[in-house]
């Protein structure tokens, strides 16, 4: 009976996730990462074109999306599919740990994964990072495997994973820092209690299995860095990407205070903050802190450290911060469920409260941003670099429009370069786009894109036969202390419009006639 309920609760959960991240996947217009990640998918694709480039991370999203391409087209909703396939594999992964944060415990990671505003916001975002955190998490579940077992598949398994990781996105190199550290800081604790060195326990009884995981790991790091051979100098790939990102740190190119973190964690993860900062206290002031949780509490302190301490500072990192806060809170609910009917009556009540209000707050925050506010970018989540939805508009009209030419034959013309990553993805079909066209040149294309501060000056070039569409490619908000309202924590509501990079789309529709007085006048 135990397990037929635990296997309906893992069903529901699973399912649960699985809706909230495929419900309306392709609604929300291309963010400006995801256009650039889309396009180098759609050459390799199409073209068999790819080069590895840091700034765009690493190989394995691109080749896993062209394959996805070839199965189900080249659109918004194929490019998703993969972050939202491993968002949702991240719950039944969450039920191999049962051993380690017990019955209950598992069912409130499983949830909290399933329902949590940022995870399911980056599994509905063709991006990488999702993709990071469950290649991490099954590496992680492999160790423990071998760990207990000994069986070197889980050994091969781990370090596969941990490749694939590698193969998908750099800060991999974080995660593995952070857990070698671990050992040290464990050994250095053991050698200053005069303790048995652990790491050389484990160095001594677990070196095959550690040589069979270091070699998976290389195996699988050579076939995509090298582009399946065909490339061995990819094979160090991680130089420049060490490089790279240390260089853009040293830049500071998205710059945010060290508390970046810290105000997106509470507004949108409130329960998961709240019960791993009180496991935290719970395990290390009443001495019940075993080698598993103690791991934890080392893995999200060392990383909200080493996130915070970055120079580039984008929300998304936040899901690398959320990965082990999430473990440890829902381990240490499970311990408080358990005991719960030991307690004095008004400290459940308390608890309940607590849980119960951060819960709502937390599925609120989920529901809003995800299915609200997915282009509002009064959602700190939301990286400038997001559209409006309206954007989407200014696409189909030059769809529409190139129709009553020549197709994807039909002459475009482009003025501004800075406007060029975000239609690259949504152009990608037509054959005569002509890039970063000078103001001063003749403007008589069908289709014409310029940034809004050059509208006035192309309008006046243009005859009468043009129509004009005003849209963004991004929009922002530079947060002040006064915008922390009662009324934005809750529904973000801002007292002013949002900052954008407009864009003017002038086009000839075959539909309109000039009117007298020389504007336009649709037919039916």
């Amino acid at each position: 009976m135990s397990i037929n309920r635990n296997h309906a609760y893992l069903i529901i959960l699973t399912t649960v996730a699985a809706v909230l991240r495929f419900l309306e996947l392709d609604l929300r217009v291309f963010h400006h990462d995801e256009a650039a990640v889309g396009y180098f998918a759609y050459r390799l694709f199409s073209e068999g074109v790819y080069s590895y480039d840091p700034s765009f991370h690493g190989p394995f999203l691109y080749y896993a999306t062209a394959f996805l391409y070839g199965v189900l087209g080249d659109s918004v909703f194929s490019s998703r599919v993969l972050p939202a396939i491993t968002g949702v594999l991240i719950i039944p992964l969450i039920f191999c740990l049962r051993r380690y944060i017990g019955r209950s415990g598992v069912f409130i990671a499983g949830f909290l994964f399933a329902v949590s505003p940022s995870f399911v916001y980056y599994s509905r975002f063709f991006r990488n990072d999702i993709i990071v955190v469950f290649f991490i998490l099954a590496t992680f579940i492999c160790a423990l495997k071998y760990l207990d077992s000994g069986k070197m598949v889980f050994a091969a398994a781990a370090g596969s994973l941990l490749a694939l990781s590698a193969a998908s996105k750099e800060n991999t190199y974080i995660y593995i820092t952070i857990f070698i550290s671990y050992f040290i800081f464990v050994s250095m604790l053991e050698f200053l209690t005069r303790k048995p060195i652990s790491l050389i326990n484990l160095l001594k009884h677990h070196f095959t299995g550690i040589s069979v995981g270091a070699a998976c790991f290389f195996m699988v790091y050579a076939i995509f860095y090298t582009d399946f051979f065909t490339n061995p100098s990819g094979i160090l790939a991680y130089k420049s990407a060490i490089s790279h990102w240390h260089q853009m740190h040293q830049v500071e190119r998205i710059a945010g205070p060290v508390y970046f973190y810290i105000p997106l964690l509470l507004l949108y993860e409130l329960p998961i903050v709240i019960f791993a900062i009180s496991g935290t206290i719970y395990y290390v002031l009443l001495h019940r802190l075993d080698k598993f949780n103690l791991f934890l509490i080392y893995w999200s302190v060392a990383s909200l450290l080493a996130y915070s301490y970055l120079g580039e500072k984008v929300p998304w990192l936040i899901l690398h911060i959320l990965l082990p806060m999430t473990l440890l809170a829902a381990s240490f609910l499970n311990e408080i469920i358990a005991s719960l009917h030991n307690r004095n009556i008004k400290i459940k009540r308390v608890f309940e409260a607590v849980f119960a209000i951060s819960l709502l707050l937390f599925v609120f925050s989920s529901f809003q941003l995800n299915y609200d506010h997915f282009t509002d970018t009064a959602e700190p989540l939301i990286q400038a670099a997001q559209p409006p939805q309206e954007f989407q508009q200014l696409i189909d009209t030059i769809d529409v429009v190139a129709l009553q030419y020549d197709g994807y034959d039909t002459n475009i013309q482009a003025t501004d370069k800075s406007i060029e990553t975000q239609f690259l993805w949504y152009l990608r079909h037509y054959k005569k786009v002509h890039w970063n066209v000078s103001l001063n040149s003749t403007l008589d294309s069908p289709i014409i894109v310029v940034h809004d501060v050059d509208s006035t000056r192309v309008e006046n070039k243009l005859d009468r036969s043009y129509l004009r569409l005003d849209s963004a490619k991004m929009g922002w908000y530079w947060f002040k202390t006064s915008d922390i309202t009662p009324g934005y924590i809750l529904f973000r509501n801002m007292n002013r419009p949002p900052e954008e990079y407009g864009v003017v789309l002038f086009y000839r529709d075959k539909n309109t006639t000039p009117s007298k007085s020389g504007y336009q006048v649709g037919t039916d």
